[in-house]
């Protein structure tokens, strides 16, 4: 990877594509941005993985994740909440949930690499077709 760093941005040469990086929203996607996706694109691609392999059949998986930042300490993270709603006719039990979220929390790189210094969590919610969270 390459990066070249200019006044407001920051330019990044991936092997899929450029990226563009900035703390000034519409110029770039910000550092707490890309922090975040990648919580969400290493936990979630697992996550999917996992039910796969339990033969949790779905019909569409979707994550979103909320934050709690310290403005007295340079405005650093300090606890990322995860949620998973996974639309499915099927049924998991609270205990195959957190088992579920267990696995992915022990083996995503991603979130290993930053706990214990921000305080992870993965909710994962189960939607019936009637979109009422279980």
């Amino acid at each position: 990877m390459k990066y070249l760093i200019e006044a407001d941005r920051v330019i990044a040469d991936l092997s899929s594509s450029q990226l563009v990086i900035s703390p000034i929203p519409g110029v770039g996607v910000r550092p707490y941005e890309l922090l975040i996706s990648s919580l969400i694109g290493c936990g979630g691609t697992l996550l999917k993985t996992i039910l796969e392999k339990k033969r949790v059949n779905y019909e569409k998986l979707e994550m979103e994740a909320d934050s709690i930042r310290n403005p007295s300490q340079a405005n650093r993270i300090e606890r990322i909440t995860l949620k998973a709603n996974i639309l499915s006719k099927e049924e998991l039990t609270l205990a195959q949930r957190e088992k579920i979220s267990s696995l992915v929390m022990k083996n995503c790189g991603m979130i290993q690499s930053v706990m214990p210094a921000i305080k992870v969590e993965l909710l994962i919610n189960m939607i019936q077709d009637e979109g009422e969270p279980k």
